[in-house]
């Protein structure tokens, strides 16, 4: 039998079925309302009410179980986050302090932890965060634009890592551009259009 006379005979086949389906629910519905008709009201209200409890009930239980399998999920996948994002950022922050704290990495080590990240960050990061390392990545790759432009470079970091808290359930409405950066730069205010009071 050729694909084509199969594919054929398959929709035939499901369409039938759904036909057959929903013929059986009407004639299973259309016989309840007779039924129902048939008998005192009193009795009528009873079994709907009945119904109507086992339905929610059953509902209510469901729900119950998608939220939790859902919870139970998020929960392990920030888990599994926070290790990568917090070797993320004491990666960056060897870079950034490097100097001043006499640890400097050697190109070798930057890119072995860059590649470990990476990897990671492609299995446990949200869109978002892989959007906004690729978004920085890219800029740090080309030297012309970094020597030209280096405050957008921070900028950029920073956004990554407000991306970072909002993965991990931060609201971050009480911070503004500039704030992270204000932790280890001095002077970003003086780089930022509205200065903080």
């Amino acid at each position: 039998m050729s694909p084509k006379v199969r594919h054929a005979l398959s929709v035939c086949f499901g369409i039938l079925l759904i036909a057959g389906i929903g013929y059986g629910t009407l004639a299973a519905a259309r016989t309840t309302i007779l039924a129902l008709a048939s008998m005192k009201s009193d009795i009528v209200v009873a079994i709907i009410a009945a119904a109507a409890t086992v339905f929610v009930s059953v509902l209510s239980i469901v729900l119950g179980k998608i939220y939790e399998s859902r919870s139970i999920i998020q929960k392990e996948h920030r888990e599994k986050k926070i290790p990568v994002y917090e070797d993320l950022i004491r990666f960056t922050f060897r870079i950034l302090m490097g100097s001043k704290t006499g640890e400097s990495l050697s190109e070798k080590e930057m890119i072995v932890l860059m590649s470990e990240f990476t990897q990671r960050a492609m299995v446990w990061g949200s869109d978002e965060i892989l959007g906004a390392w690729v978004k920085w990545r890219r800029l740090l790759t080309d030297d012309a634009a970094v020597k030209a432009n280096p405050l957008k470079a921070m900028f950029l970091y920073e956004e990554l890592i407000f991306t970072i808290r909002r993965d991990l359930g931060h609201k971050n409405k009480a911070l503004v551009k500039g704030d992270i950066l204000a932790l280890f730069v001095n002077d970003i205010d003086q780089h930022l259009p509205l200065r903080r009071p």
